[in-house]
């Protein structure tokens, strides 16, 4: 009978994998690389390990490191090179205007990205005092789905919106399919709202959805989005990964009750334009 020596790792946890009673080898040696990957030992176009050096790593069979490395491939995490070995992939970005409302499908695809969308749930649920005031409803749907660019999930969409307008929305229905899309093929056509954003820490709910870690900051932006006669559509939380740009078509504006020269002489400009044009046409009149 084997002695262990002292302050040694049980066998069944060696090299962090659990023997007896965990998830499929490959699953955990995923997870591993994976958290290295977020936890940034792991840099963008870092190589990961050979599958010989990954298989003396965990003591287990080749087949084994190629499924984990397979989902980690699958993830957009690494990306695998027929005779080079596998390598960090750098995260793919997500940009968005943060003045245009809706169309991120577009704005992804200009970018040439492709998004998609998973329904994690729809149920009648009972929204925050601000998005009753926003909706003026209590009666809503409460919708979380989860956006991912080149299959890395990038935001996390939990969205009110009034049953009374649109009863008939389902899990089914709202799968990879635009929101507001929908709302305008039943006859709501959104027109915008105010947003704000803001930079949060990720909790453990968003952490995991995100693939990110806790406390990390994400950027929420949050709104309401209404028609053109004023009704609410939609109350929405949305968390973006660390890896989003937003892009802002800032102005510089004039400092109230001041007025440069050069926007004076314009103006004078414009007038003896304006005036010569007027002579033309009441010579031609005449």
């Amino acid at each position: 009978m084997s002695v262990q020596p002292a302050g040694a790792e049980p066998r069944e946890r060696a090299n962090g994998l659990d023997r007896e009673a965990g998830p499929p080898l490959h699953a955990q040696i995923r997870d591993i690389l994976h958290r290295q990957i977020l936890d940034r030992p792991l840099l963008p176009g870092s190589p990961l390990p050979t599958e010989e050096e990954l298989q003396k790593q965990f003591g287990v069979s080749r087949s084994v490191v190629r499924q984990a490395l397979s989902g980690l491939s699958d993830l957009g995490l690494i990306r695998r090179q027929r005779g080079r070995g596998s390598v960090v992939a750098a995260a793919p970005v997500l940009r968005r205007h943060i003045q245009r409302a809706g169309g991120l499908d577009e704005q992804v695809a200009e970018h040439g990205q492709h998004l998609r969308t998973h329904v994690i749930t729809i149920e009648h649920a009972a929204p925050p005092e601000s998005a009753v005031e926003a909706l003026n409803t209590t009666n809503t749907w409460k919708i979380e789905r989860i956006r991912y660019l080149e299959e890395v999930p990038v935001a996390f969409m939990r969205t009110w919106v009034p049953r009374d307008l649109f009863p008939h929305f389902t899990q089914e229905l709202l799968e990879n399919a635009s929101l507001l899309g929908l709302m305008r093929e039943h006859g709501y056509h959104p027109a915008g709202g105010p947003r704000q954003v803001q930079a949060v820490a990720a909790d453990q709910d968003q952490a995991n959805l995100l693939h990110c870690n806790v406390r990390e900051p994400l950027l929420l932006l949050q709104g309401v989005t209404r028609d053109a006669l004023g009704h609410g559509l939609e109350w929405f939380n949305v968390w973006h990964s660390p890896n989003t740009v937003f892009d802002v078509d800032a102005q510089v504006t004039s400092q109230p009750g001041r007025v440069s020269q050069e926007h004076i002489r314009r103006l004078r400009n414009l007038t003896q334009q304006l005036e010569s044009e007027l002579a033309d046409l009441e010579r031609g009149a005449r």
